[in-house]
């Protein structure tokens, strides 16, 4: 989840490779989605979205998307792909 908010696609993409479960979710709620949104790195986002794993619209502990995240913390490209890709 760090590196996903930190926009570090290649280290996502090397734990996957390794095993990693990015079906966790935080003691808040939220996901790698989540996680990734708040960096704003599009591709990082893209490429867990890739994945099919999460729910891109799964909710967290305080009813929140990542396309909530996403628009309250400013990153607007982030929000059109989640919308581009069925984001309620």
């Amino acid at each position: 989840m760090e590196a996903a908010l930190r926009g570090h696609r290649d280290v996502v993409e090397l734990l996957v490779s390794e095993g990693a479960d990015v079906s966790l979710v935080d003691d808040d709620g939220d996901n790698i989605i989540h996680w990734a949104c708040w960096g704003g790195d599009v591709e990082t986002v893209k490429f867990v979205l890739s994945l099919n794993v999460v729910d891109i619209d799964a909710r967290n502990n305080s009813g929140r998307t990542a396309r909530d995240e996403a628009r309250d913390w400013h990153e607007e490209p982030v929000v059109k792909l989640l919308v581009s890709r069925g984001a309620q």
